[in-house]
């Protein structure tokens, strides 16, 4: 007689949390300077960096918001904690529109093969690789922890 049952389906840890540490880090630390799209022309930089606008638009998704104005009004509550500062829905749609090509290469390394934070270009196959500067700030959370 069985006391549980096994499940065929792969365990994951669903925190979104992580997965928006993990994906900022891999914005910043190889998407945006692979691409070379840094910042140009006069004046102050942005308050609200090209990273963590696509951050807020996945998590927008994966909370199943439709109404940016609604998901506006509830990402202080939602991801607050991790991107303190926040846009007004103009700025966040005419912002997000602009970063349409960073907004695909992020969603393309969500949907990689094997997980977004597993690598299987060196040592065992997947193995989690980080880059040396995603260690330095992935130490300072909960994503350190979660995946060593």
């Amino acid at each position: 007689m069985f006391t549980h049952a096994r499940t065929l389906e792969p365990v994951m840890i669903a925190d979104l949390d992580t997965l928006l540490t993990a994906l900022y880090v891999e914005l910043t630390d190889r998407i945006i300077p692979s691409r070379g799209s840094g910042r140009r022309g006069p004046g102050k930089p942005p308050e609200v960096t090209g990273a963590e606008l696509v951050c807020l638009a996945v998590a927008q998704v994966l909370l199943r918001y439709d109404d940016e104005l609604h998901w506006l009004r509830a990402a202080a509550k939602q991801a607050g904690h991790l991107f303190p500062r926040l846009l007004g829905q103009s700025e966040y749609n005419r912002r997000l529109k602009a970063l349409a090509p960073l907004m695909e290469a992020a969603l393309r390394w969500l949907a990689a093969p094997g997980g977004a934070a597993v690598s299987g270009s060196a040592g065992r196959p997947g193995q989690y690789q980080p880059s040396a500067c995603s260690c330095r700030q992935a130490r300072r959370g909960e994503l350190y922890r979660a995946l060593m």
